[in-house]
């Protein structure tokens, strides 16, 4: 090619050899691509590209070239001599307009080389091809080169799902984090939590003040009680643990030989088997029993009332004198540790609505339900209960007082009023409708005890009833018992 100009390298070791420079390898390449038949040409740039565009400066595409085996792309076969911005969304039409206007101007050095373009794709999501683009020479034309981004925008897509993930799971985790620590500082007891090999993972301050240390992280049991070794004092807390009822482990500090008191809750978490361990100052537990104390467990022992105190689970751990009498059981020993909702008419709905509401509110007062005795006499009682929670145990205390002077009381009372209220009716309909009558005033005041008893509580209520939930609330229809959240 006699245009191009050729210099000269001096080398000491070879004969000198022309070299082209950057711009003149550039037109000898271009000048034998042209060469190139117009077939192959083709294929060149199908190969080179997913999509390439022949576009004059007012968006009409002059002839496009394009991948058939990709699917996604859609039918671009339709492009060929439409406007460009017919098949882009309104976002990309702004970049497109910026290139159509420097070329329109004449102005061959186009600021951005490369461009993204977001193609609408009929019935389905848009798909975005990154062009870059190169003036033709010719007037009012430009090539466009385009390289499908859909895959490309799918990773990103599943990775910003995936950071986004991510960040919800850790703030799930900092929000849980926060409470724990809270709870775990907040808490009356001083606590540890030890892995399976005894070695402490955690602690509140409490703990590190009752035993004197700074730090307890990684401190293995065996070194912070006379106990033996550290699978020792973990096989004894599971012994206590799994006895009726649970007993606390009485153990001396290694630092300062001073007695405490240890608790074992074993759980599992991920990596393995943990205990919580409660400590409490043993010296505290030794207080003398003062002379209020003494009226308090005579009291206890002496009054009318029927006293009996559950644990969690909801074993009787102690009773009074009363409660003996009113289960008609005299040794106390019989009852310690069995379930108190056997002696509750409707047994573990009883007990459930109790101990929930109890927790719940703290307290409850006047719960009416039968009280089952030993021999399966059902007397008629209202129970007060109480949730006490401290450093030691928690547990429920019931007092449980006869009733049926009260509910015979109510029983006659009811009778007469439904009497008078019948009598008032003979003569003014036929017997049929007045018995029929009086059958749903009974119905309407059995709907109504169940769900004061319940304390509005429809699935106890059910229970209580021996009716299907589906039946109680027709029922409770029929006598507009429902409230309006119903």
């Amino acid at each position: 090619m006699s245009f191009l100009a050729y210099s000269f390298v001096k080398d000491d070791t070879k004969s000198e050899i022309p070299s082209l420079t950057k711009r003149e390898s550039k037109v000898r390449a271009a000048d034998q691509i042209v060469r190139l038949n117009p077939d192959i040409f083709g294929d060149v740039i199908l190969h080179a590209s997913d999509i390439s565009l022949l576009i004059d400066t007012a968006g009409l595409i002059l002839e496009v070239i394009y991948n058939s085996e990709n699917k996604k792309l859609g039918n671009i076969e339709q492009w060929r001599t439409k406007n460009i911005r017919d098949f882009i969304t309104k976002e990309s039409r702004e970049k497109l307009e910026g290139i159509l206007n420097l070329s329109s101007d004449g102005n061959e050095k186009i600021k951005k080389d490369i461009i993204q373009l977001n193609h609408i794709k009929t019935g389905d999501e848009d798909f975005p091809i990154q062009y870059s683009i190169h003036p033709t020479g010719v007037k009012n034309q430009i090539l466009l080169f385009g390289r499908d981004l859909t895959q490309i925008a799918l990773a990103q897509q599943e990775l910003m799902k995936t950071q986004l993930k991510f960040e919800r799971e850790y703030d799930r985790y900092r929000s849980f984090d926060t409470k724990y620590r809270v709870l775990l500082e907040q808490c009356g007891s001083a606590f540890i939590i030890v892995d399976e090999k005894g070695q402490v993972i955690d602690f509140n301050k409490k703990a590190a003040t009752l035993l004197e240390e700074n730090e307890l992280n990684k401190i293995a049991l065996e070194n912070l009680f006379n106990q033996g070794t550290s699978t020792d004092i973990l096989n004894e807390l599971d012994r206590l643990n799994k006895s009726n009822p649970p007993n606390a482990l009485t153990i001396t500090l290694k630092k300062h030989n001073k007695e405490v008191q240890i608790r074992g809750t074993f759980f599992r978490s991920n990596d393995g088997i943990h205990t919580l361990i409660r400590l409490n100052n043993s010296s505290s537990q030794k207080v003398s029993h003062s002379k209020e104390k003494h009226y308090l467990a005579d009291l206890f022992q002496k009054t009318a009332d029927a006293f009996v105190f559950i644990d969690e689970v909801g074993k009787i751990v102690d009773t009074n004198e009363s409660f003996l009498t009113l289960s008609e059981n005299p040794n106390i020993d019989e009852l310690i540790g069995k379930s108190f909702s056997d002696f509750l008419r409707n047994s573990a709905t009883d007990l459930k609505i109790l101990t929930d509401n109890s927790k719940r509110l703290g307290k409850i007062r006047n719960y009416a339900t039968d009280f089952i005795t030993m021999f399966g006499s059902k007397i008629p009682v209202t129970i007060s209960s109480t949730w006490v929670s401290n450093e030691d145990d928690d547990f429920y205390g019931f007092i449980l007082r006869d009733s049926s002077n009260i509910e015979f009381e109510k029983q006659n009372d009811n009778e007469q009023h439904s009497w008078e209220a019948t009598t008032k009716l003979v003569g003014s309909a036929p017997l049929k409708e007045l018995v029929a009558q009086t059958g749903d005033i009974a119905e309407r005041i059995c709907l109504q005890t169940a769900l004061n008893l319940t304390n509005n509580n429809k699935v106890a209520a059910a229970d209580l009833l021996s009716l299907s939930r589906q039946s109680l609330y027709v029922k409770l229809r029929k006598h507009n018992l429902l409230d309006n959240k119903d």
